[in-house]
């Protein structure tokens, strides 16, 4: 089809294998296509399944590109290879990446929608993606050059346009689908008119703010208190899915001789550097941490206390030049260089420009198979109990709970092993988990509650309750200072005299109805209060979580709709429209990965 666009011209042929892998594109903050992903013609000649999407495989040639697509899109922005938890997230990016695709793709087909000729012609034409632009065989002093682009799309001799094309036609659709479902978000004027009312309007005001002592005692909170908070503030607990998880993190062991073994290597590369070798391309050579590539820079100054109580003061005593011993944490050992002090402001004083090398503990095969060994037998007994904390305990081992979390907002604990997070979307209640491996330890979670979306249940919400019940009580003990004040103001004294009267502190601030003073959000009456008074008036007492609030109206000012307003709606209607088409696609998305059933098999390989 493309053969009537070639004529003249050869480029390199051997990089057109290398971008039949993986092609990414984004839209509008985050909506990922994935040329290549779901299709029979990922990069390579790998076999077999990293997981299944509704019975839909995902290869591990799609896997394997999708992840080299997340490495290079790191490389771009930071200048080096991910590594440690980045090399993580890269993962857990590329596998949900693909289920997305794998989503859409099933949609995009029940809805009918195919690409036609033309269109993957226009498509090449038109939308190279990022991978084909970076490409020097189509740059130009460093930029992208169209001419050599279209040069190579003429070419009668390039036959791999032939496969490139067909990736093509297989991800158009899902592109297609993508485009509808934006397109299908509107903005209409008198939205316009408003967003531009609440975000240039302002209002100046007084303020005065009751606080509650949250060092007062209260009585606990009772079975009915807490009813009545939930029935109370029930419009605020719900949620999109969520799930919590019971984690088991066990650190990866080492016997002495592999412990010996990086150690020996570590100092060999401290002596070297001691001896007058470059840091920075040992730190090439042979660094296993970030920036290796950069020789082993920290991309910002360091205090000495974040390097912890041992490491920071030894590192304080070295002039700049000067190289560390090999360190050891966990399963790594750090070697460290001073570049030069930096004074810093204030308290924090000298800070320190470091660049790191490091080397990492290789645990022996029969070390590895071992404790794996053991961790399984120690996943079957959980599995059998239906409970991972029991089965841990017989072995002395504590577990730990994430706490609620959603698919959008990774639990900290997960940090090592991202994958554990997604692995719970998908399983079912108590159900325990595969062994993840992470970089310093392995992890074992089962899911220890789950909530599918809507109103969030009493039961998980005891704790919070019972703090806003708290909260509620103190709010309330506040009560007679704040009608003391609303009677000194209904007697004529001004709002000033009336909190120097009771020993508070009135405070000015300016605030519009998108923006407004975080002293004031807690009652979120005052603001539409503030913006209907007339100047001169005080509202309050306005009671809310925060304590009681009044204000007083000291100016006001409208935003004309005049040319101002005509020069602020592109860029308006630009934001609004972005963040409506995120939050639509996202929840969309997240509700096909509800209902759908996600298999990932990519633990299976990693023994």
């Amino acid at each position: 089809m493309l053969r009537q666009l070639r004529s003249g011209g050869k480029h390199t042929k051997a990089i057109w294998w290398l971008l039949t892998i993986v092609i990414v594109v984004t839209f509008l903050g985050g909506f990922v296509f994935i040329y290549g992903a779901g299709s029979d013609f990922g990069g390579g000649r790998q076999t077999g399944t990293a997981g299944s999407v509704d019975g839909s495989a995902i290869s591990s040639a799609d896997y394997q590109a999708a992840l080299t697509t997340q490495r290079e899109a790191f490389r771009r922005q930071y200048g080096s290879d991910p590594a440690d938890r980045d090399e993580k997230n890269a993962e857990a990016q590329a596998w949900r990446a693909l289920v997305s695709q794998k989503l859409m793709a099933s949609q995009a087909r029940q809805a009918g929608i195919v690409a036609h000729d033309r269109e993957v012609v226009l498509a090449l034409q038109t939308s190279p993606p990022q991978e084909l632009i970076d490409q020097p065989a189509f740059q130009t002093d460093g930029k992208f050059d169209p001419e050599k682009y279209r040069t190579a799309l003429r070419d009668p001799n390039n036959t791999f346009w032939v496969t490139f094309e067909e990736l093509v036609r297989s991800q158009l659709p899902v592109r297609k689908l993508q485009e509808r479902l934006l397109s299908s978000i509107k903005l209409s004027e008198p939205e316009l008119r408003e967003a531009y009312h609440e975000r240039f309007d302002r209002v100046a005001a007084t303020a005065l703010v009751v606080l509650p002592d949250l060092q007062a005692k209260v009585p606990p909170p009772q079975p009915a208190d807490l009813d009545r908070t939930y029935q109370e503030f029930k419009g605020r607990f719900y949620s999109s899915p969520r799930i919590d998880l019971e984690v088991l993190v066990v650190p990866k062991k080492y016997s002495d001789d592999d412990v010996r073994t990086a150690r020996q290597f570590a100092q060999n590369l401290v002596d070297r550097v001691r001896k007058g070798e470059d840091f920075a391309q040992l730190a090439k050579d042979y660094s296993e941490g970030p920036a290796a590539a950069q020789g082993g820079v920290i991309g910002r100054v360091i205090q000495p206390d974040e390097l912890g109580p041992e490491l920071g003061p030894y590192m304080s005593d070295l002039q700049p030049g000067q190289v560390s011993d090999p360190y050891q944490a966990n399963g790594r050992f750090i070697i460290m260089k001073v570049l030069e002090r930096v004074p810093q402001p204030g308290p924090a004083g000298s800070g320190m420009r470091l660049a790191q090398i490091i080397v990492r503990v290789r645990p022996s095969d029969t070390a590895r198979q071992e404790q794996y060994g053991e961790l399984q037998k120690l996943r079957a007994r959980a599995a059998a109990l239906k409970s991972l904390g029991k089965a841990a305990t017989e072995k002395a081992l504590p577990t730990m709970r994430t706490g609620f979390f959603d698919p959008g907002t990774p639990a900290p604990t997960l940090a090592e092993t991202p994958e554990a997070g997604d692995w719970g979307f998908g399983a079912k209640l108590k159900a325990v988990s595969p062994i993840f491996d992470g970089t310093d330890s392995y992890t074992i979670v089962q899911v220890a509650e789950r909530h599918d979306g809507g109103l969030v249940p009493v039961e998980p919400m005891k704790e919070t309750l019972r703090q806003i019940a708290e909260l509620e009580a103190r709010v309330n003990r506040e009560k007679p200072v704040a009608d003391r004040i609303a009677q000194a103001l209904a007697q004529g004294r001004s709002l000033e005299d009336a909190a120097k009267e009771n020993g508070l502190t009135s405070f000015t601030t300016e605030l519009t109805r998108a923006q407004v003073d975080p002293r004031l959000a807690g009652a979120g009456e005052t603001v539409g209060a503030l913006f209907a008074a007339a100047p001169g008036k005080v509202v309050g007492p306005l009671r809310g979580p925060g304590g009681w609030l009044f204000a007083r109206v000291d100016r006001r000012g409208v935003a004309p709709m005049d040319s101002t307003y005509e020069k602020a709606k592109a860029q308006l209607t630009k934001e609004i429209l972005t963040t409506r088409q995120r939050l639509f696609f996202n929840g969309w998305i997240g509700d096909l990965r509800t209902k759908a059933k996600v298999q990932d098999l990519r633990y299976l390989g990693a023994r």
